[in-house]
């Protein structure tokens, strides 16, 4: 896929679906968004919106085959605070389910990395399950600020969802 944002590219290992279940670390995070199932999920696969909503996401676009109608198998460029990545969607379970595994980074973050959400109905609302598995290259505890890393994940993913929930109900 794409060049480095003077980079070094670290690849990391392919792992399939299953790795959340086998995976040394796992991340699982919800919120709810005031939207229905159906947008968010078209919210999550549109990737030319993703930094209109999540902190950090500078961009992110499908390239390769099957760019123009992205699946299971469709590769994913994203640059988030300053680090590329290569992914490689797993699934694409419309309103379900939808994730990727993470191919390469210029950030040396994981030796595999899977992120899945999972989006369940709750009346009007959604449920969003952010599920992110990985084989860390080194453990992160704290965030230089003192926060334990999974209370920042979980404030991260909080304020994703209120970006995209006031994203989704200012569309006509």
């Amino acid at each position: 896929m794409g060049a480095s944002a003077g980079g070094t590219w670290h690849a990391m290992r392919a792992v399939g679906l299953d790795f959340v279940a086998s995976a040394p670390q796992v991340y699982r995070l919800e919120a709810l968004v005031g939207a229905p199932r159906e947008a968010v999920f078209r919210a999550l696969a549109d990737a030319s919106r993703w930094h209109e909503w999540f902190p950090g996401v500078e961009w992110a676009r499908y390239g390769g085959e099957g760019a123009e109608r992205p699946g299971v198998g469709t590769l994913r460029e994203s640059q988030v605070a300053g680090a590329r990545y290569d992914e490689t969607m797993l699934v694409w379970d419309a309103p379900e389910r939808w994730g990727y595994r993470i191919d390469r980074a210029t950030q040396p973050v994981a030796r595999a990395q899977v992120e899945l959400h999972e989006l369940e109905s709750v009346g009007p609302a959604t449920r969003v399950r952010w599920v992110i598995a990985t084989d860390p290259d080194r453990a992160i505890e704290y965030m230089s600020d003192g926060t334990p890393f999974p209370k920042f994940l979980q404030k991260l993913h909080e304020d994703a969802m209120r970006r995209l929930e006031r994203l989704l109900a200012a569309q006509p």
